[in-house]
């Protein structure tokens, strides 16, 4: 006998109401987000039913953006371009220099690490005063 408070069929139908979102669906159960999670990981029907929910949002989401674009909207032309036509040369890229375009100067500095925690150990014998003891 199992000890889930729910049952595989009432996660399913949560997650199909609820459009796959799953901190609604445990809202709507109930319960923690967790609990949905967990359902998703030992069963395979309730994990069916998540990754359906899911692809039917992506598939929504995909056609306005193809209506975006076919009724010509710079912004959803751009995002098309900048993801699905990589492989067209369609790519953004962000160039790092220096001044006047030359070289991005780096500067190293070594650190004297026992010199840097000497203040901080230096106060961690019985002598010390801690804050506020004055």
């Amino acid at each position: 006998m199992s000890n889930e408070k729910f049952t595989v069929a009432q996660m399913v139908k949560a997650l199909k109401h609820c459009k796959g979102m799953v901190y609604l669906a445990a809202e709507h159960l109930g319960c923690h987000h967790q609990t949905v999670y967990n359902y998703i990981a030992k069963h395979p029907k309730v994990k069916a039913a998540s990754e359906f929910e899911s692809g039917k949002m992506l598939d929504v989401s995909e056609m306005t953006l193809y209506n975006a674009i076919m009724d010509g909207q710079a912004w959803a032309v751009s995002l098309h371009l900048k993801t699905k036509g990589k492989n067209r040369g369609y790519v953004e890229r962000q160039e790092q220099s220096g001044p006047d375009g030359g070289p991005v100067p780096i500067q190293v500095q070594a650190i004297d690490y026992d010199a840097a925690i000497a203040p901080i150990t230096r106060g961690s014998g019985t002598d010390s005063t801690a804050p506020g003891d004055d």
